[in-house]
């Protein structure tokens, strides 16, 4: 059992760009395009092919540039006020 008295959440929401190569045989939908890049894995430099012959297709992970306007919040029990 746990002699914890107060519990706390915090959570911090920022914007970031996440950026993909999409390159294909024929011309594709945005949705199309989305769907290819949503396949690779978050991994900078990943590279997912694949379609049937004429309809060939890759997308590239490029990278992710994180975002630095951070909102923080805080939740669970009462906190303390801070010294002066």
């Amino acid at each position: 059992m746990s002699n914890m008295k107060y519990k706390y959440t915090y959570s911090e929401q920022t914007c970031d760009v996440r950026e993909y190569e999409v390159e294909s045989e024929v011309m594709l939908t945005e949705e199309e395009v989305q769907e290819i890049a949503m396949g690779c894995t978050l991994k900078d430099g990943y590279t997912y092919e694949g379609g049937e012959k004429g309809h060939r297709y890759k997308g590239k992970f490029v990278g992710t540039e994180i975002g630095d306007d951070a909102q923080p919040e805080y939740g669970g029990d009462e906190y303390k006020e801070e010294d002066e």
